[in-house]
């Protein structure tokens, strides 16, 4: 097969973007912020986040029964960096510059224990890579 025959094949079995452990932990943030303000500190650190079979992270007060496209499941309460959340927003105001200052560690630490429960999002690529082609 010529180079270019190879690049056509390649770019039709490629229609649909892999995911990766940057855009799972930018999501990983949004579903944070967003839970946070929806439910309060309280709620948020007694409840887990799952990370389902297509990547995609949810936070349950209470994890359902029987999820079989679980990956990995963490209770947040576990996260160090959630303890250091919950006793910073004791003694401040609940407010988005708090949340935000925090969110990247509570991101970062749920990152961690999830790589460490779930060898298929090891699997992903760290970050997206766009293969660009140039024919000759």
């Amino acid at each position: 097969m010529t180079r270019v025959s190879m690049v056509l094949i390649e770019r039709l079995l490629a229609l649909r973007r892999r995911k990766n452990r940057e855009e799972v932990a930018g999501r990983a943030a949004e579903v944070i912020a967003h839970v946070l303000f929806d439910v309060g500190v309280d709620r948020f650190m007694n409840g887990s986040m799952l990370l389902d079979r297509q990547f995609r992270l949810r936070f349950y007060a209470v994890l359902p029964l029987g999820a079989d496209e679980r990956l990995a499941a963490i209770a947040l309460r576990d996260l160090p960096e959630a303890q250091a959340m919950r006793a910073c927003m004791a003694d401040v105001a609940f407010d988005a510059v708090v949340v935000a200052h925090h969110t990247q560690d509570l991101t970062d630490g749920l990152m961690r224990e999830l790589l460490a429960c779930s060898a298929e999002l090891r699997a992903l690529p760290a970050l997206r890579v766009d293969h660009v082609f140039a024919l000759r």
